[in-house]
């Protein structure tokens, strides 16, 4: 069977600072058609850094979802910059630390029912202190936990954000 679904017509709702919305007319395989509403979101990077055998973690408010998460660093890719360049910039802007070693853990699609976000996964272990001035609108709390504590919190289901679930079970499945 045929999964394509080719694009009919495109319908630019809204377009944003880091998104935009559009409304695709598709041909499904049975010759139907049907709309897709797609997010067009900047592609971003996600760090799992490791100093002194503890996890470094930020802790922010989620506006989306009204709750305070504990994530990996993470940030959106800026025009003109490679996966490396953003993971560096994002550790030195969110944690102080800028990364000797960027390991490159693969990719993954954080929501592809409805949005083109990539988000590349990494994780560091040798740093320099070097801090970036930080976003003026992003208030977070930098927590250290250690390794067996994180494996702990990750097998019992305690870190429910997607791209820090999908970085810790890359590092323990690849990297432990």
């Amino acid at each position: 069977m045929d999964f394509y679904e080719p694009t009919i017509e495109t319908k630019e709702i809204f377009s944003g600072r880091i998104l935009n919305l559009r409304v695709d007319t598709i041909a499904l395989p049975d010759g139907k058609t049907s709309l897709r509403e797609i997010v067009d979101h900047k592609d971003a990077v996600a760090i799992l850094p490791i100093v002194d055998d503890c996890m470094v973690f930020v802790k922010q408010f989620r506006k989306a979802i009204e709750t305070v998460l504990t994530e990996i660093p993470a940030g959106l890719m800026e025009v003109g910059e490679n996966i490396f360049e953003t993971a560096s910039r994002e550790l030195q802007e969110e944690i102080g630390l800028k990364p000797m070693d960027l390991k490159y853990l693969g990719d993954m699609w954080p929501s592809p029912g409805f949005t083109n976000e990539k988000t590349a996964l990494f994780m560091a272990t040798q740093f320099e202190e070097e801090a970036l001035e930080a976003d003026d609108d992003e208030f977070i709390q930098i927590i250290r936990i250690p390794i067996p504590t994180v494996r702990a919190l990750y097998l019992s289901g305690k870190f429910t954000d997607a791209k820090t679930a999908c970085a810790l079970g890359r590092y323990f499945s690849q990297c432990r």
